[in-house]
């Protein structure tokens, strides 16, 4: 071997020595961001990685240290981050070596604090989270702005649930509008519309920016004895043309269109995008209860529904006729009727712009507003008293308007199947009565759970069918609804549709030929 081939062979092995040692002492995962939410009962850190982390922590009574391993800081950490939120103070940044840093989160007073990992996600990347808990949330009673009239109605309780928030943005607008801000301010106007309504008061799953699990968004419902809840959103789709709002209502089984199965799928992704800990809000079990109960549940929200799109079709253009069915997570309540309501499409640019300004906003909460009273004051009396035998009285609210209905002489009944699709309401004017002489006939409460194949008491007298009625021949108008129109003639919207062979899924066209009755 000659001298210089010995020389070279060297020089060769000097270098990777020193690529060796620079390899160990190299990190392989980048601490590269820190944000921080807070919300009323915990405050969230959420620190970004450039892989999987390999980390230890410690929590003392003033302080949560985190220690990772094959990790060094980003140039744009500073070596202190002031945080001044509930339980937290501030978090202190330092390296001990070239593969190793620790980071101090100086806590203030807290109860508990919980630590763990994301996985990278869709655009999200790894992740460690901290949420240090400083209380329980407790949902405010909050004093109506007028007095209620009638000192025997209890207010009802309408549960406002605006989407995303904290680490889940939603939809993101061609200018940058984030779907989480805008439904916020929506869902806060809202409720200001509401609680002015008297016998009404709503309360909202979040008033910030943070995230809100499904189970915690649900357990607002149930701890609330809520009569009925409305989770606020704002679309958005690859087509920029497309517009207009949209209602969706839960379903046990396939959605009823691909766009609600695409927009469910979506939208049930919010616990992974937001940050929930593995076992949080991902309990399956239930399902058979659950199509055991939701039967009712869901005719109600539908019922609902039907109110909710005929008021938005008066205020803004309907991106469907009617509503759509999906697996919506945040829609899974047992008792309680429950709707997903898309604003408009952050996608559309004129449709983003209006969604920033608040002369929108304000009108689609007044919409919302009138589609909860004339839900409450057709669907289910505000007040049932009974006299045994003198008179009924149903009071409906209507402002400061009262109506009053003579109890019904003893008349002969029938006995009545529920059939799939029904409820009260449907079934009182299908038979030509009332549904206040349906639950004093069946000795039940509005509430109560009406299972398919239930048995009940039906006045004997039925009305004409629909179908032997003159028919007339219709074209279908700019606003029309299968709900506006049905209500216009005196007959439900199943009955209409069957009227035209229509089922769920036909969606009403503009100039389309229809028939109703006269």
């Amino acid at each position: 071997m000659t001298k210089q081939m010995r020389r070279l062979l060297s020089c060769l092995a000097i270098l990777l020595s020193v690529f060796f040692l620079s390899a160990q002492g190299f990190a392989a995962t980048e601490i590269t961001n820190v944000r921080h939410w807070a919300a009323p009962d915990h405050t969230r850190v959420v620190f970004d990685l450039s892989a999987d982390p390999n980390y230890q922590f410690k929590i003392t009574e003033n302080t949560l240290t985190l220690e990772f391993s094959g990790a060094s800081l980003h140039s744009s950490l500073p070596a202190e981050k002031v945080i001044d939120k509930p339980g937290i103070s501030k978090i202190l940044f330092q390296s001990t070596g070239r593969d190793k840093c620790i980071i101090t989160i100086v806590l203030g007073p807290h109860i508990k604090a919980e630590v763990f990992k994301l996985k990278k996600f869709m655009e999200k990347p790894d992740r460690v989270v901290v949420d240090i808990i400083v209380g329980q949330a407790a949902v405010k009673e909050e004093i109506p702005q007028e007095p209620v009239r009638v000192t025997s109605v209890k207010r009802r309780v309408i549960v406002i649930d605006p989407g995303h928030g904290g680490e889940d943005p939603g939809a993101i607008g061609q200018n940058g509008t984030y779907e989480k801000h805008v439904v916020l301010a929506i869902g806060r106007d809202i409720k200001k519309a509401i609680d002015r309504m008297p016998g009404y008061r709503a309360v909202l799953t979040r008033d910030g920016d943070y995230y809100v699990s499904f189970s915690r968004r649900l357990n607002v419902a149930r701890k609330t004895n809520a009569h009925l809840f409305i989770s606020v959103h704002a679309d958005a789709a690859r087509n920029r043309q497309a517009r207009g709002s949209s209602v969706y209502c839960l379903s046990t089984g396939a959605a009823s269109n691909e766009a609600a199965k695409l927009l469910a799928n979506n939208e049930n992704l919010s616990d992974i995008i937001g940050g929930v800990p593995e076992g949080e809000g991902n309990n399956q079990s239930g399902e058979i209860i659950l199509n055991m109960f939701q039967t009712n549940t869901i005719n109600l929200s539908k019922t609902y529904a039907s109110h909710l799109l005929d008021q938005l079709g008066r205020v803004h253009c309907l991106k469907y006729p009617q509503f759509h069915e999906a697996p919506f997570r945040v829609l899974k309540l047992l008792d309680i009727p429950a709707v997903l309501l898309e604003t408009a499409f952050l996608s559309h640019d004129e449709e983003e712009r209006l969604l920033k300004t608040s002369k929108f906003r304000k009108t689609i909460a007044s919409a919302v507003a009138l589609s909860v009273s004339e839900y409450f004051s057709s669907a289910s009396p505000a007040v049932l008293t009974a006299d045994a035998d003198k008179t009924q009285e149903r009071t409906i609210e209507t402002g400061s308007k009262k109506t009053l209905e003579a109890k019904p002489p003893a008349e002969k009944t029938i006995t009545y199947r529920v059939k799939p699709g029904d409820n009260l309401n449907t079934i009182a004017r299908k038979h030509g009565t009332t549904l206040a002489v349906l639950l004093k006939l069946n000795n039940i409460k509005i509430d109560d759970p009406l299972y398919v194949g239930r048995k009940i008491l039906v006045p004997s007298g039925a009305p004409e069918p629909v179908a032997r009625k003159s028919l007339k021949r219709y074209t279908v108008k700019k606003g029309d609804t299968m709900f506006s129109l049905a209500k216009s003639c005196s007959v439900t919207v199943e009955e209409l549709r069957r009227i035209n062979n229509m089922s769920d899924a036909d969606s009403l066209l503009l100039g389309q030929k229809i028939k109703l009755p006269q």
